[in-house]
């Protein structure tokens, strides 16, 4: 059952996201790769529920808010400059849970192969409350998307080796840990290869990016 699944999904920002890649894009570009990463999510989201009502976006940014606020998307106001994942995905975790969620999808934000299909495979697994579901990045360290029980204790720990980090966590809790290794969930944007690699596909993402390289 997908209707008490919340989804999380934090952003630093339109703006200052991606700071990484700024050896290879300018900044106006580096500002509609976040636009468009923000859009391709939401939307991705409201066509594997059918709607954005159990959704949250959390960011200090005004532009990512208004963005997410107008897709019909709930909002979190970051503090400005925390630049904390884990604090993020804590207060989008809260929110969820007063509204009622029985899970929360954390889900990151730069991943431009995400799909409906994915998603419902992803949060499919999970059998009983206490049962996290991770899926990794493509290096298989690091975590792009968590499945958890909202109504438990969760600690997040995304940084290095956060899929370990987690598993850890959660093995020594006892709780069930499912690996879900998907492409769709796999590929990120974070260094300026995976952004060649992806441009490299194909015009129909340039066409809806018009992503200059400096």
């Amino acid at each position: 059952m997908t209707s008490e699944i919340w989804t999380i999904v934090p952003v630093r920002g339109i703006e200052r996201g991606k700071s990484r890649l700024a050896a290879v894009l300018d900044a106006a570009s580096r500002a509609r790769l976040n636009h468009w990463l923000l859009v391709h999510t939401l939307q991705v989201i409201e066509r594997w529920r059918g709607d954005l009502k159990h959704c949250v976006v959390v960011s200090p940014c005004d532009q990512a808010l208004e963005l997410a606020q107008h897709a019909g998307a709930a909002i979190v106001r970051e503090v400005k400059d925390a630049n904390d994942l884990n604090r993020a995905l804590a207060l989008g975790m809260s929110y969820a849970t007063a509204n009622g969620a029985g899970k929360v999808l954390a889900l990151s934000c730069d991943l431009p192969d995400l799909t409906a299909e994915s998603l419902c495979a992803l949060t499919s697994t999970a059998e009983h409350p206490e049962h996290m579901v991770l899926a990794p990045d493509k290096a298989g360290t690091g975590t792009n998307a968590l499945l958890v029980d909202a109504r438990r204790d969760v600690e997040f720990r995304f940084g290095e080796r956060s899929l370990t980090r987690h598993r850890e966590w959660a093995v020594a809790r006892g709780w069930l840990v499912s690996v879900v290794a998907l492409p769709e969930l796999g590929f990120d944007l974070d260094t300026p290869d995976d952004l060649t690699t992806w441009l490299k596909r194909g015009a129909e993402y340039l066409r809806g990016l018009d992503l200059k390289q400096s």
